[in-house]
């Protein structure tokens, strides 16, 4: 990942991601919450700050003798990231820094799931993206469905109509930078991990609404991977809602977006209803939108129960296409919260993140940055 440098330690990646995350911060600082001596420092930060990955953030600390005091951060300009999210209908892109500031964006629709014509757009958007003279360290792309970044196929993604696709790999000799899969929720949980609401926490959960229900995970600083957050069909109540599945009484015949605007349509007999209108339906006291979002809220605020019940995180981040659903139904989701967790539990904090589709595509870039720094 670092040419000038050479293969990582263990230290040094420990080193750069604690500054990278929470720098600026001074030597004795990082010393501090690594356990290292101040030589082992030393001989860790050497080589970056040679090659221009660390710099000395001149003015920030105080004046002292001896050993600088000046605070150290990285030099988020030295590498540069594409962050992909694709859904049934768009495809959404952004170019980041290291510190996952997006410096472009741009997004297409997508007339086909056909492969040859989503490989070709995404060849389009990363040229878009690319800098003359500041090529791209790594493309990072998400989806909803079974996708890791320790495997280039996308094993399955119902809205996209994929199975066992090779798409990291037909991506990667498309574009001849190394690219990284990963599954949406996951990766929108990363950025949140190192640049969002979780900066801080070593445990917190993100629950997801919109068309589906999803969960990612992190504990003990560890971003949880393989098929996990499968959340979507916890059962709520066995005389609830179909689910287009067949399940009755599971969160997502509950609480997705689909659900919520079908079941309110249908029994107003008013088939020309958004989910937006529904909500306005509900927040101006309509009685049928009033209970099924109360019931909507009460199905999220369940799962979110069980999630910190089974995982004890400090922080539950609620975000998703479909979040803005909780201005809505927040009393009955904070109600259901309250009443499913554990009595003997410490109430968890939960903060709402406003959601955009750029966001899910940082989170593809922060991906690719996490899989280059923390495995090779």
């Amino acid at each position: 990942m670092f040419p000038q440098i050479g293969r990582l330690t263990d230290a040094m990646r420990s080193v750069f991601v604690e500054l990278l995350v929470h720098g600026p911060l001074s030597r004795a600082e990082v010393a501090r919450r690594l356990s290292l001596s101040p030589s082992a420092l030393t001989k860790v930060t050497r080589p970056f700050i040679e090659a221009g990955y660390l710099l000395e953030a001149a003015g920030e600390g105080p004046a002292t003798v001896g050993r600088p005091s000046q605070p150290l951060r990285v030099d988020a300009s030295r590498m540069s990231f594409a962050g992909i999210k694709l859904t049934a209908d768009d495809l959404f892109a952004v170019r980041t820094d290291l510190g996952a500031r997006v410096e472009r964006e741009t997004s297409r629709p997508l007339a086909s799931h056909d492969i040859g014509h989503v490989l070709g757009q995404i060849v389009e958007v990363v040229e878009e993206l690319t800098v003359p003279g500041r090529p791209l360290s790594a493309v990072g792309i998400s989806l909803a469905g079974t996708a890791t970044p320790s495997d280039p196929v996308v094993h399955t993604s119902p809205f996209l109509g994929w199975s066992r696709l090779p798409l990291g790999r037909l991506v990667e000799e498309a574009v001849s930078v190394p690219t990284v899969l990963d599954n949406d929720v996951r990766a929108l949980t990363a950025v949140q991990q190192w640049f969002g609401e979780g900066v801080g926490h070593s445990s917190f959960a993100l629950l997801t609404v919109g068309a589906g229900i999803g969960c990612g995970l992190v504990i003990d600083d560890r971003l949880v991977s393989g098929r996990s957050g499968l959340v979507g069909h916890l059962r709520i109540d066995d005389r609830g809602p179909m689910c287009e599945r067949g399940h009755r009484g599971c969160a997502r015949a509950y609480a997705s977006s689909p659900s919520i605007r079908r079941s309110i349509a249908s029994t107003l007999e008013r088939p020309e209803l958004t989910f937006d209108d529904c909500l306005t339906l509900a927040a101006d006291g309509d009685p049928v939108a009033r209970r099924v979002l109360d019931e909507a809220g009460a199905a999220l605020g369940q799962v979110a129960a069980t999630v910190a019940n089974l995982t004890a995180p400090e922080l539950i981040v609620l975000s998703g296409e479909s979040v803005h659903m909780y201005d809505v139904c927040a009393p009955a989701f904070d109600a259901a919260l309250a009443h499913h967790t554990h009595w003997t539990a410490t109430p968890v904090r939960v903060a709402v993140k406003p959601f955009t589709f750029n966001e899910w595509a940082r989170g593809a870039a922060v991906t690719a940055l996490q899989h280059l720094l923390l495995n090779r």
